[in-house]
């Protein structure tokens, strides 16, 4: 959304440039007419929920006050672009000989690049109106440090919510592929606290819980948070067999792939501990304590390796 918001932003930025590039040329004021009727398209085309949509209610008086107003603005703004531009060219001494058609062009061909980077018909849809999309980009560049996580936990809270359209039963594969969407939005940190508290405090469904499950297994998420022990977090938080079965088997292929993995994982004592209380899960819980101790044996020789290996 950000990235599209951004794409926007520079292809409405060439609108004003065309009429500053005139100024720059040392266009006088028989051009803006031209330009105010390209920027007054630019506002039928990328914001037409401004505008009446039949005949009726054209003859309006309303409308033809909207359309005067909007009008007079677009004047305003194309003299302020011309102007800058002519004082640009002043103080530079510079006029370059272009033809009128190229400014124009470049202010016309923001209309065709915004409309396909921006589909303004969608904020019927649900989607965000195009003024409130833009001030919402503003809001969020150049965050302040301290209010990064949290406003990044705030997104990660409403997209978690979001996964409740699940099927309770959700296959592992599909939710990672949700939660590495959202991690683009927002921060794998920022998921883990969203994904975790509602754990914590007893209101997560089942499908948060697998997708806690996943996310906490998921190879680029642990190397990614190395050092925050979450899967053994996961671990003391769930209780339900389904889960824990899914968590278990997802965490031995954790450990099997890179055995120092396994500090941030439960010890197997306690996986071998709960799986004496969870019937549900017992298979999957006794592989998982397998798998740890073998990790611990691996990483234990390496060491041995290496300090043997030492002069």
């Amino acid at each position: 959304m950000q990235a599209r918001l951004r794409l926007l932003k520079g292809a409405t930025a060439l609108l004003y440039f065309g009429p500053l590039l005139a100024g720059i040329a040392g266009f006088g004021w028989r051009v803006v007419p031209l330009f105010v009727g390209i920027f007054l398209l630019w506002l039928f085309i990328l914001r037409p929920q401004q505008w009446p949509r039949t005949l009726a209610d054209w003859s309006r008086p309303e409308a033809l006050i909207a359309l005067l107003t909007q009008s007079l603005v677009q004047l305003l703004l194309v003299a302020v672009s011309l102007g800058i531009g002519r004082g640009i060219g002043g103080v530079l001494g510079v006029m370059p000989a272009i033809p009128l058609m190229l400014p124009v062009a470049v202010s016309f061909l923001s209309i065709p690049l915004a409309r396909m980077i921006w589909d303004p018909w969608r904020a019927d849809a649900g989607e965000v109106v195009l003024d409130e999309a833009l001030a919402r980009l503003e809001g969020e560049e150049d965050p302040a440090p301290a209010d990064d996580l949290k406003r990044q936990t705030e997104v990660a809270a409403r997209m978690v919510a979001a996964l409740d359209r699940l099927p309770p039963e959700a296959a592992p594969g599909l939710l990672a592929d949700h939660l590495h969407a959202m991690a683009t939005q927002t921060s794998h940190e920022a998921l883990r606290v969203a994904l975790m508290d509602p754990i914590y405090d007893g209101s997560a469904t089942a499908v948060v819980r697998r997708a806690a499950a996943v996310h906490a297994t998921d190879p680029a998420v642990v190397d990614v948070l190395k050092g925050s022990t979450y899967p053994m977090a996961v671990f003391r938080a769930l209780t339900d067999g389904p889960t824990l079965a899914l968590f278990a088997a997802r965490c031995a292929d954790l450990v099997a792939q890179k055995p120092e993995r396994l500090a941030d994982c439960p010890d197997p004592e306690d996986v071998m501990a709960l799986a004496a209380r969870v019937p549900g899960a017992a298979a999957e819980l006794a592989a998982l304590a397998k798998a740890l101790t073998r990790a611990k044996a691996a990483i234990a020789k390496a060491g041995a390796l290496v300090k043997g290996g030492q002069p």
